[in-house]
Order: C-alpha cells, then sequence, then structure tokens
C-alpha cells in the first residue's frame, strides 16, 4: 500500500485528497472529475477539531460527486477534545466501522445528516461502529513530560505519539500506534478494526490538528 495526499483549503476547514498517485492527489479537487487513483478524502472543520474519512463516493446531498455514482462511505470519524497542540495530552474520540466475521467492514453510508458518523458519535448510536480512545500516558516530574510506553517504536518525544485502544476494552490492546523515531520520521503500526487508509488518513488528521508542534 502506498498512499499521497494533497490539502486543500476551503470555506469551512480544509481536506486532503488522497490517492495512489502523487500527481493525482493533486489533481483531485472536489469540483472536478476524480482520477482512477484517488480513494478518498479527509475533511475537517473550521477548528480542526472534527475530521472525517471519506471513500470515493459520492456524498448523499449530491455536493461531492466523488470518484463513483453509489452513496459514500464514511470510514472514519475524530472528535479532539481536546488539540494536541496543547501542553496536556490531546483528549480524543475516534470511531470506525466495525469488521465482520470474514474480515469485511461494516459499511456506514449515511443516506442524510442524521446517519452521519459525528451525528451518530453525539448521539451514541453506535451500532456496527467501534469507538476508540487514545492511551493515557502519565506525566513525569523528572522529565517534565507525558511518557507512555512504546516498546521501542518511538524513541523521541512528541505530541504525535498516539495509541490508540477501544474504549471499553484493555488499554494494551492497541489497534493504533504513532511513534517518533527521528526529525520528520514516525512508526504507524496497526491492525483491525484500522486498513492501511485508515490508519494512513488517522496519522494525516494527528499532524494536521498538531500543525507547527514538535
Amino acid at each position: 500500500y502506498c498512499f499521497t495526499a494533497k490539502k486543500w483549503s476551503v470555506s469551512k476547514g480544509c481536506y486532503y485528497s488522497i490517492a495512489l498517485d502523487q500527481d493525482d492527489a493533486k489533481r483531485a479537487k472536489a469540483s472536478s472529475s476524480m482520477p482512477e487513483s484517488y480513494v478518498g478524502k479527509v475533511r475537517s472543520d473550521r477548528k480542526a477539531q472534527e475530521y472525517t474519512l471519506y471513500d470515493d463516493g459520492a456524498s448523499f446531498d449530491g455536493k461531492d460527486k466523488g470518484g463513483k455514482s453509489e452513496l459514500r462511505c464514511e470510514l472514519l470519524h475524530v472528535n479532539f477534545s481536546n488539540s494536541l497542540r496543547n501542553r496536556n495530552p490531546g483528549a480524543m474520540t475516534v470511531v470506525v466501522p466495525e469488521v465482520d466475521s470474514e474480515g469485511g467492514m461494516v459499511p456506514a453510508r449515511p443516506k442524510d445528516a442524521a446517519g452521519q458518523l459525528n451525528e451518530r458519535l453525539k448521539r451514541g448510536d453506535l451500532g456496527g461502529l467501534m469507538e476508540l480512545k487514545n492511551r493515557e500516558p502519565k506525566w513525569n516530574p523528572t522529565s517534565n513530560m507525558y511518557q507512555l510506553d512504546f516498546h521501542g517504536r518511538a524513541t523521541l518525544a512528541s505530541c504525535k505519539n498516539i495509541q490508540l485502544h477501544p474504549k471499553h476494552g484493555e488499554q494494551a490492546d492497541v489497534s493504533f500506534l504513532m511513534g517518533k523515531v527521528e526529525e520528520n520520521k514516525f512508526n504507524v503500526d496497526f491492525k483491525a478494526p484500522f486498513s492501511a487508509l485508515q490508519a494512513f488518513a488517522f496519522a494525516l488528521i494527528v499532524f494536521d490538528n498538531s500543525s507547527g508542534s514538535f
């Protein structure tokens, strides 16, 4: 799997077009026809606190045509209650579709605004979805920072070092891990319910939310 993304600024926030080809990502604007390698996009609100990942389908309201005529699936939603740019760890809620017994994603394909992941999260309507949260680090007064054991997958301190686990499960059951190892270089590990696209998109979201931080 190899993804590339291009950031676009719009009136209500920003979005990243994601493609399998770097040049296609630069051309994949919502107002134009989508290239063949386009696979989806991440969209944020103006405050960069809510993000949603969509596949390459069309929106239910017809505003985004996507690359296909069928309704798009929402693959990931992230709500930050505390920005990663702040001193304290960024508290967040992450929602992804569950994986069925055959290893396929349970589709979340909203037909109206009420069916969108952000609205379902607000109502607590999480059937077919998994809710995750970031594993909480502990304050180390010696180093004067929050710390969490990454088992060697993070060797440098960064507000982008994150581990996600099921909200109602064991903290040690990590589904996504992102850890800094060099300047501008991070490890990203993931397992179900995350796909490679969802993991890539979540890493993009972390970088966008923490823009300007180390």
